[in-house]
C-alpha cells in the first residue's frame, strides 16, 4: 500500500513541478515548485522507510 501510495505521489509531484500556467505570476510557480518538490521528497521518505523496516527484521 504505501509503495501505491508513493508512486501516486511522485506523480503529483512530477506534474506540480513541470506545471506551467501563464496567469498564476511568479510567485504562483514558485509555490507550484516547492509542492512538487515536496511530494517527491515525501515520496522518497516513504520508500526509503518501508527499506529500512524490511532489512531490520
Amino acid at each position: 500500500m504505501k509503495w501505491v501510495l508513493a508512486i501516486l505521489l511522485i506523480l503529483i509531484g512530477a506534474v506540480l513541478f513541470s506545471l506551467t500556467i501563464g496567469d498564476m505570476g511568479e510567485i504562483g510557480h514558485i509555490i507550484m515548485k516547492i509542492l512538487g518538490f515536496g511530494c517527491l521528497f515525501l515520496a522518497s521518505f516513504i520508500v526509503r522507510s518501508r527499506r529500512g523496516k524490511n532489512l531490520s527484521s
